[in-house]
């Protein structure tokens, strides 16, 4: 063996061409051939297949690593935007009442600015809301209203 030979890769033969090499054996060799090629065949079928389905797999894999990315991202927008939205409000509410309070209307200043004003903020910012919370809404507001409703004292 000469030092080119030893130092060139080894070249794996495929299919297609171990059956042009053995096309040029007598017609009765054929059968033989065939029958020896038939294994390769199916090695080199499995290998391209396994790797079409990693291949897929990977594909897949990037599909599901872009869908999670995509959700986060509206997530973390669903939050901010409930993070702004009820601050907004509630100072809104509370710039609201001070208002109106200067101005003497004592009931709807505490409507503006009672357990209405948590609620609300939690509704926007925690994306939740309690029935206790609720009902403690409802209790201020009616004792606020009760409140206004009473004739001012001389």
């Amino acid at each position: 063996m000469t030092r080119e030979a030893s130092d060139t890769p080894q070249h794996e033969h495929t299919g297609l061409e171990i059956a042009m090499q053995w096309a040029e054996l007598p017609a009765e060799h054929l059968q033989v051939a065939l029958k020896a090629l038939e294994p390769q065949l199916r090695r080199e079928h499995e290998l391209r297949m396994a790797q079409q389905a990693a291949l897929q797999q990977l594909e897949l894999e990037s599909l599901r690593l872009q869908t999670r990315e995509k959700s986060a991202s509206r997530s973390h927008a669903l939050l901010l935007t409930g993070l702004i939205a009820g601050f907004l409000l509630s100072a809104g509410m509370l710039v609201g009442a001070v208002i109106v309070g200067m101005e003497g209307h004592v009931g709807l200043s505490s409507m503006l600015s009672g357990p209405s004003v948590l609620a609300l903020a939690s509704l926007f910012v925690l994306r939740r809301s309690d029935v206790t919370q609720t009902r403690a809404v409802a209790r201020a507001q009616a004792a606020a209203t009760s409140q206004a409703a009473q004739p001012p004292l001389p």
